[in-house]
């Protein structure tokens, strides 16, 4: 209940806050306060089958908007074994799909926060087969999709070197994000 509550919050939070967004108009349109820039970020997220992603966050590029950017990403995490009594098996697989938007604070220092998409897929057999020539155990499928959200800062340090931490309510995880922009 509490991560349905931190992404209403979240919501409201973003919707409040882009309200005040108004285009920069200023006398010579040529001239932005920012520079465009396009990150490629490796994510880690801390889940139980430990993630690992990739996102691609654009800012700038807008010169009405240059405070603003967005950004996609998607992370899967390795299978691992779940407990299941004897004679069965089963494993568990994890995968994330993230996007947003992102507000520029400084031209180093950004938020950024957005909607994320859990998938957390089980897979299990009881080993019990047919008495039949060739038979295979039967395996059944788990799926479940948690929809949450995430909040998080990236920072750009060295001209071209750019980290992020952030939060996502759906795996209730940690991010952590190291990457390049260009």
């Amino acid at each position: 209940m509490k991560q349905f509550w931190l992404a209403i919050a979240l919501i409201f939070g973003l919707v409040a806050f882009s309200q005040q967004a108004q285009a920069n108009t200023t006398d010579d349109e040529d001239t932005q306060s920012y520079t465009p820039s396009v990150a490629l970020l490796v994510d880690y997220i801390d889940t139980r089958g430990d993630m690992f992603g990739v996102t691609i966050a654009a800012r700038h590029f807008d010169p009405s908007y240059a405070d603003w950017g967005y950004y996609i990403g998607y992370a899967w995490g390795d299978k691992y074994d779940i407990d299941v009594p004897e004679p069965g098996e089963g494993y568990a697989k994890e995968y994330m799909w993230r996007f947003g938007l992102s507000y520029s604070l400084t031209q180093d220092l950004s938020l950024y926060g957005g909607a994320t998409v859990f998938v957390y897929e089980e897979n299990t057999t009881d080993n019990i087969v047919p008495f039949i020539v060739g038979a295979e155990p039967v395996w059944e499928r788990d799926r479940e999709k948690v929809w949450g959200a995430e909040l998080g800062i990236r920072y750009t340090f060295m001209e071209g070197f750019v980290i992020g931490a952030g939060y996502d309510t759906s795996a209730e995880a940690a991010i952590i994000s190291i990457g390049l922009t260009m």
